[in-house]
């Protein structure tokens, strides 16, 4: 399954580990450290498949801003907003084992809807990365617990997320914009945002353009990818598609043959047994009892016909 078709259809799509203990700046590749410059000049959409590292692009962008968060006034604190519970606790981890910064992690299932400013005040006190789910940024956002101008830098994991009323849609089209067109540029996030599938729902060739140009437009951000597959086939696997044709009533398998010849013979029983009997055959004209393996709801269907009449 593909990352895009994974994500559609809701699922963990983990991506690329960093080797422990390791200088993430070292193990850039190339196109990581083009992104991380892309991102440091203006807010950055980075669009790449699973596997390239985007995780490790975010952590250097965190290094990066560790200055500017310890040189504002508290509360000053980097959001990293990820999907699921599962990522919170997998891209915590990836920070703390490779920046020096102090994370703290909030799901849903820590009781956080009972919390009021002071408990939250508490829990962040000397947090430097919150880490969690997009739904309890938007709340605290909307009972005025967190302010967009105490977090120097948003992340947004899986950022295609970012449509409708969802929680990413919302935390933008509520709270960020209002702010860009109001405030000055230093009081609102810097903006990044990773994904492996840009557009998150089928679209003919010819609407990608201004689609893409919508989520750019929503997010504030320019989308970043490596415009050649070719140049990151030596760092990951990309699958190869091939079409196989066969027809699929066609099956060499002794199991299928087995299966085939048994239920031909309960076939033979059934329609022995069911000329014995007088009911309207009308009620099972629908009934095709050929190719009964690839459709034996439809014999068994039959079946319980000729049984319910027998009992009557």
């Amino acid at each position: 399954m593909t990352r895009a078709a994974a994500e559609a259809a809701g699922e963990v799509v983990v991506e690329e580990d960093l080797p422990p203990s390791c200088d993430p700046q070292t193990q850039a590749r190339w196109y990581q450290l083009e992104a991380l410059e892309r991102a440091l000049a203006g807010n950055t959409l980075v669009f790449l498949e699973t596997g390239a590292g985007k995780t490790l692009i975010a952590v250097l962008l965190l290094r990066r801003f560790a200055h500017r968060i310890r040189s504002s006034p508290p509360p000053s604190f980097a959001v990293f907003l990820v999907p699921t519970v599962v990522l919170v606790n997998q891209q915590a981890g990836v920070i703390k084992e490779h920046t020096d910064l102090r994370v703290a992690q909030f799901y849903g299932d820590m009781g956080v809807d009972f919390w009021n400013a002071d408990t939250w005040r508490g829990r962040i006190d000397g947090a430097e990365v919150l880490v969690m789910t997009p739904q309890i940024l938007l709340d605290n956002l909307r009972h005025s617990i967190f302010r967009l101008r105490d977090i120097p830098l948003l992340i947004f994991d899986e950022c295609h997320r970012a449509t409708g009323n969802s929680p990413y849609a919302c935390i933008l089209k509520e709270f960020y914009h209002p702010q860009l067109n109001s405030r000055p540029s230093d009081s609102i996030p810097t903006i990044f945002g990773m994904t492996a599938s840009l557009i998150a729902r089928n679209l003919a060739l010819d609407k990608y353009s201004e689609e893409i140009s919508e989520f750019e437009n929503l997010m504030n951000a320019k989308v970043y990818t490596v415009a050649s597959e070719s140049a990151l086939l030596q760092y990951i696997p990309i699958a190869t598609t091939k079409i196989v044709e066969y027809d699929d009533y066609i099956v060499t398998s002794e199991l299928y043959s087995h299966t085939i010849r048994c239920l031909n013979k309960l076939e033979t029983k059934v329609l022995l047994y069911a000329l014995g009997m007088t009911f309207c055959w009308m009620q099972i004209d629908y009934v095709t009892l050929r190719h009964p393996v690839c459709n034996p709801g439809i014999f068994c269907s039959a079946f319980c016909i000729i049984l319910s009449k027998h009992n009557t």
